[in-house]
């Protein structure tokens, strides 16, 4: 289905409207700025260097759409959104996208940024299969990562190309004809979203790309489905995560949470109460997607699904109810918390694939699709606690709105460090910086399940599923230094790792007047003594996606 395309301008009157700071342009910028106007104006100076960047290209006198994206920093319900749980990000930062149509099927991607970021194009139809329509686009997908790898011709453009191939793929029908057939474009991004720390820069253009293509082609997309959509998109890229940080791009909410569920897609928001702030540092170890860290992620999805399916054959009793891993849940089964913890004690502490194509046999071929998007971990797949992590960190997400709602911050904050606490690979001990250990062996389950059954309510309380972090081990020491000191300064009530992890930020929840000392500690502790610049500062949530019009 189509409806008409956005209205074009030439990019001259596009360049006059952003300096104005009366016009309609800035009047909504200052909405999706929260009214600083101090972030107003430097969002302003990048969208004119994007357009003039865009005149110089092709000339003033084209005409152009405007197109801002964001980064986004995910508080809390980390590595659950492809799980089915909830997710609460807020939105930081600015992508810009200036975009024009082209009568061929050519897509040319710059960026302000040249030397960092060359210009790169492909053809939609020639990046396609010609005549064959793809029935499973994450395993083609993962044939054209392979196929790629090494290219050097093709850099940063992979995640505007997985935008608009899976529009055109989405837009094929079963005759194998492009229905609509895309138009090419000319672009020029430009943004200050931080590259390669966990915000999301990636998912930034993707979500970006995708709208150019929307509106230049009047393809009708509810936002609800163009979360879904981008998410998809984004595994051409050769990693299979959710749908969430698209999500936070496209509803993301000025001084407040979004609170974002999948399966089907759900929005909520919350605004983040008078008296509190978000201190973002960056560990400044780079969180890129290499092949290790892309192994590293893939094989920890690929835990969680391994661990459902061992969950459904061990208790055939639920496996209707479980669709995804946040089913594995009181409420959904009708069970007590210590039932789950039985189900998660059924599940082996580490498994070689021989062994999980032993335990499931009526499984092998969806095992072995799932084997295919990454390397056999060299101890084995560690799935008792990384599920436990995904079937609590479920939980505890679900409980943000309702902190957030009765104002109880102190109670987000303690959700924030468990769930950090799941991510780690190191704590102090005695002065020292050690291994952590995140392994849930059998005598640690069956202790759980003695003390919900006891009549201690403190022992009753501790073992709560809530209370557990599980074991996604995706941290670095690096990073638990950073939530360590940062938890260390008073007025500090929460903080976790931000991202897929490997590197990348933190975020820590704050009360205003401690922002300061926050920075300042993490400068004297962290910063200085490895000889960095400091990379912390206060954030500001903004709002989302948003197409401009004149």
């Amino acid at each position: 289905m189509t409806s008409q395309p956005v209205a074009l301008h030439p990019v001259a009157v596009w360049i006059e409207a952003v300096k104005d700071p009366s016009s309609e342009f800035n009047r909504k910028l200052r909405q999706i700025c929260a009214d600083n106007e101090d972030m107003r104006e430097q969002a302003a100076r990048m969208c004119v260097r994007a357009l003039e960047a865009f005149g110089r290209a092709y000339g003033t006198d084209a005409k152009a759409v405007v197109i801002r994206s964001a980064g986004r920093v995910n508080v809390l319900g980390t590595h659950i959104d492809h799980r089915g749980g909830t997710v609460n990000p807020v939105a930081v930062n600015h992508m810009w996208l200036v975009a024009a149509p082209r009568d061929d099927d050519r897509v040319v991607a710059g960026n302000v940024e040249s030397d960092s970021f060359g210009d790169e194009s492909f053809r939609i139809s020639a990046s396609l299969p010609l005549g064959q329509k793809i029935h499973d686009w994450h395993l083609w997908c993962h044939d054209q990562f392979e196929k790629r790898a090494g290219d050097p011709s093709i850099t940063w453009s992979t995640y505007v190309r997985a935008a608009v191939l899976y529009l055109q793929h989405w837009y094929t029908t079963d005759e194998d004809a492009f229905a609509p057939r895309l138009r090419g474009m000319n672009m020029m991004f430009y943004g200050d979203v931080p590259r390669a720390v966990g915000l999301s820069s990636s998912s930034a253009v993707v979500v970006a790309a995708a709208e150019a293509a929307v509106q230049l082609n009047g393809l009708d997309i509810p936002r609800e489905e163009l979360v879904t959509h981008c998410g998809y998109a984004e595994r051409y890229v050769g990693t299979h995560g959710g749908c969430s940080d698209h999500g936070a791009i496209i509803f993301g909410l000025c001084n407040g949470l979004t609170h974002l569920t999948a399966f089907p897609l759900t929005v909520g928001s919350s605004p983040l109460p008078k008296g509190y702030t978000f201190v973002l540092a960056n560990s400044l170890v780079p969180a890129v997607k290499r092949a290790g860290a892309r192994n590293a992620f893939n094989s920890r999805i690929a835990a969680y699904k391994l661990g459902l399916m061992m969950i459904q054959s061990n208790f055939p009793q639920y496996a209707d109810k479980l669709r995804y891993l946040r089913d594995v849940h009181p409420k959904t089964l009708g069970v007590g918390e210590d039932e789950i913890y039985r189900i998660v004690r059924s599940l082996p502490v580490t498994a070689t694939r021989a062994d999980v194509l032993r335990r499931l046999p009526d499984f092998e071929a969806e095992i072995r699709q799932t084997f295919r998007i990454h390397d056999e971990p060299a101890k084995g797949y560690p799935i008792r606690q990384i599920c436990l992590y995904g079937i609590t960190e479920c939980i505890r997400a679900d409980m943000v709105s309702d902190c957030l709602r009765k104002g109880d911050i102190r109670r987000f904050g303690e959700l924030m460090n468990i769930s950090h606490d799941g991510d780690r690979v190191s704590r102090v001990v005695n002065g020292e910086r050690v291994p952590a250990d995140n392994s849930y062996p059998d005598e640690r389950i069956d202790a759980l399940i003695a003390d919900l059954a006891s009549d201690d309510a403190e022992r009753v309380e501790g073992a709560r599923l809530w209370r557990q972090s599980g074991g996604y081990n995706v941290s670095l020491p690096a990073v638990d230094a950073l939530v360590d000191i940062a938890l260390a300064t008073p007025g500090v009530l929460g903080a976790g790792l931000v991202g897929a992890g490997m590197g990348g930020c933190i975020v820590a929840l704050v009360e205003s007047g401690s922002a300061e000392q926050v920075i300042e500690n993490l400068a004297q502790q962290y910063y200085a003594p490895r000889n960095l610049q400091v990379a912390a500062n206060v954030i500001t949530p903004v709002g989302g996606l948003h197409t401009f019009a004149l």
